[in-house]
């Protein structure tokens, strides 16, 4: 081997190793790309008789500094960062809609039962009526309003997951076209690796992993498979198997999935991770839950006004109706279907139809009782509808202080006895069953012997006793059990939506944190330092030099030889 070969080949070789790093310089800002560095080794030295002889340098590849569990890392914590972001985005906006004051339901009951007591201050006012059907349909629109908005959500998810479906199919395609160039390279047979090409598979790999939890097989050709949510293959080599945007008519609204293959088998329960996992997650654990809990309440609003509604008198007399009204059957109904079934302030049935007087009816006068005894009619369960009047005779109630007892009789019916001890039972609830009728009767104060107390049928006209038993839910356990007013409800469904909400932020700042660590990993390994790549390009600038020189004393030295000759 001669000077001259020796020094070409170390010339060649520093003009690849600045080619290379002059390579990084330039793409310090290219994302996806991995630094390179060119790996030099030395030339096959000559055997001279009893020794050998150095040959020069030689490049023996360009290698791309990579490490696939970074690689791996990077693109687990990509997609879970990105299914976070994605839940946290859905559960803030929900948050906010329940939490509102102007949307929100707590404001809206609150202001609704205000003005059901007013009308129970004052049952004959047309105008605090009027308040109260006009708060109502507040309260109802505001139903519908939540419900509007919770769908609005729900096609939001649709449309993201139409998009990641279009998204998905074209980063699988190029993917599998960068396989067909990995493999058309023959980096398989003869060992090179086209790092471009790499790179480029690589980047769109994570790109894909941020719409879905993404799985990688080696191919021997070079190729990958790649695998998304729970195993199914999205690139088989050089060819993708594309998604299709389905929509599913079993739920109420319609929802867009996700099918896989020609035969677009539905896989959304299989898809995890990424945008597309957080936003199933958010349908399932926020909206649907939301929307359950919200109708669960508008359906225990309609049958709790409802049917205390039918049991009251309206200003003309009449038998009450719905207050709410409802679809058939009624378990259909949802916070969407609320509506106000009255209009006409008249019809609210305040009253009850059955009233209590401190005095025996039966004598002319009527001869008023005498102690401080005193029934009150607490509620009235009968079956709608009812019919005016509820009963057939008065029923009168004569106490005995001997026996400590009220005798109840309607006249027709075998009498009642109801034992009531002044000293220990002042606000004792009793049943008094009339002919399809259960009162319930709640007894106080100091009855005198003998005194006679009529229950009746009553005029609408001035009675709040129905009003006041409307006013009532507002407290009552009339949901989950009867553990839960309707405020209750409420509180527990926008502590849970705001509990989600919560539980998201510190799990997508947490994924967030560990996504820019590993991220910070594979620049420190793979990343383009530019301090480092300057101080290459003068160290090889100057073996450049060298190399030169080489060449020149060779050029020199077979000067001389020919002068000589």
């Amino acid at each position: 081997m001669s000077l001259l070969n020796i020094g070409v080949s170390a010339l060649l070789t520093s003009q690849g190793s600045l080619a290379t790093a002059s390579n990084n310089i330039s793409n310090v800002n290219t994302e996806g790309y991995n630094r390179q560095r060119a790996e030099q080794v030395t030339r096959s030295a000559d055997f001279q008789g009893g020794y050998y002889i150095g040959t020069g340098v030689t490049i023996s590849g360009v290698e791309r500094i990579y490490d696939s569990f970074i690689v791996s890392q990077v693109r687990t914590y990509t997609s879970q960062e990105s299914q976070q972001d994605t839940f946290l985005s859905f559960a803030r906006q929900i948050d906010d809609l329940l939490g509102s004051p102007q949307l929100g339901l707590d404001s809206g009951l609150e202001s609704f039962f205000n003005a059901v007591h007013e009308v129970s201050n004052n049952p004959t006012s047309i105008s605090a009526r009027q308040v109260m059907l006009t708060e109502g349909e507040i309260l109802a629109n505001r139903f519908n309003t939540l419900d509007d908005q919770l769908r609005e959500f729900d096609k939001q998810v649709d449309n993201l997951l139409a998009v990641s479906v279009k998204d998905i199919n074209s980063l699988s395609k190029g993917i599998a076209e960068l396989n067909a160039a990995i493999i058309s390279s023959g980096a398989s047979t003869t060992g090179e690796q086209p790092n471009d090409l790499l790179d480029r598979r690589d980047q769109l790999i994570n790109e894909l992993s941020k719409f879905t939890s993404v799985n990688i097989i080696p191919e021997d050709t070079g190729a990958v498979t790649v695998l998304v949510g729970n195993g199914q293959a999205l690139v088989v080599g050089t060819a993708n198997i594309e998604l299709h945007e389905i929509v599913d008519t079993s739920t109420n609204p319609v929802r867009v999935g996700i099918g896989y293959g020609s035969a677009q088998v539905d896989v959304s329960a299989q898809l995890t991770g990424g945008s597309i996992g957080g936003a199933f997650q958010a349908r399932n654990d926020v909206i649907d839950s939301a929307r359950t809990e919200l109708d669960a309440l508008a359906l225990g609003v309609t049958n709790s006004f409802n049917a205390q509604h039918r049991k009251g008198v309206t200003l003309n007399g009449t038998i009450g109706g719905d207050l709410f009204s409802v679809p058939t059957p009624p378990t259909t109904v949802d916070a969407g279907s609320i509506r106000l079934a009255i209009t006409d302030p008249r019809d609210l049935a305040v009253a009850f139809p059955v009233g209590v007087t401190n005095a025996d009816l039966t004598t002319t006068p009527a001869t008023l009782a005498s102690g401080s005894g005193q029934i009150e009619i607490a509620s009235i369960d009968a079956t709608p509808p009812l019919a005016l009047p509820l009963l057939a005779t008065n029923i009168t109630l004569t106490f005995n202080t001997a026996t400590n007892q009220y005798t109840a009789t309607d006249g027709v019916n075998p009498a009642v006895t109801i034992s009531y001890d002044p000293n220990t039972d002042s606000g004792k609830s009793v049943s008094l069953t009339a002919p399809m009728t259960e009162l319930t009767l709640v007894l106080s104060g100091i009855p005198a012997n003998g005194d006679v107390i009529t229950l009746g049928n009553s005029s609408a006209i001035g009675d709040n006793r129905n009003a006041l038993a409307l006013a009532d839910l507002q407290v009552a356990k009339t949901l989950n059990g009867g553990t839960q007013s309707f405020a209750d409800s409420y509180s527990v469904t926008v502590a849970n939506v705001a509990t989600r909400t919560r539980q998201a932020d510190i799990g997508q700042k947490t994924q967030q944190g560990l996504l820019d660590q590993v991220n910070l990993r594979r620049e420190s390994l793979s990343g383009v330092n530019l301090d480092e790549e300057a101080a290459n390009l003068i160290r090889y600038q100057q073996s450049y030099q060298a190399a030169s020189q080489i060449i020149t004393v060779s050029n020199t030295v077979f000067q001389s030889l020919l002068n000589a000759l």
